[in-house]
């Protein structure tokens, strides 16, 4: 798996832009608890928190949402039906 140039560019433009609005726009004198006050802690926490939500609602999508019985007999159905070979 490779990843693409402008990707790693605008990754690499997007980790310098949040450590800069970070340093002008958190107020490093009060601290919330210990480590809030490290680099980049609160675009990590964001960056942690929005692919925990994203991995929880996967999870809650495929566990509790998607249906895998037919509605009109009740009988499991696959989520690839089986190709059907005339001949």
């Amino acid at each position: 798996m490779t990843i693409d140039r402008p990707i790693v560019i605008a990754i690499v433009i997007g980790v310098v832009l949040s450590a800069v609005l970070e340093v002008f726009l958190v107020d490093h004198r009060e601290f919330l608890f210990t480590g809030s006050d490290v680099l980049l802690f609160w675009v990590g926490f964001g960056l942690v928190g929005c692919i925990g939500i994203v991995v929880i609602s996967k999870w809650v999508g495929h566990t509790f949402l998607m249906k895998h019985d037919d509605p009109y007999t009740g009988e499991h159905v696959e989520a690839e039906p089986e190709e059907h070979r005339d001949g």
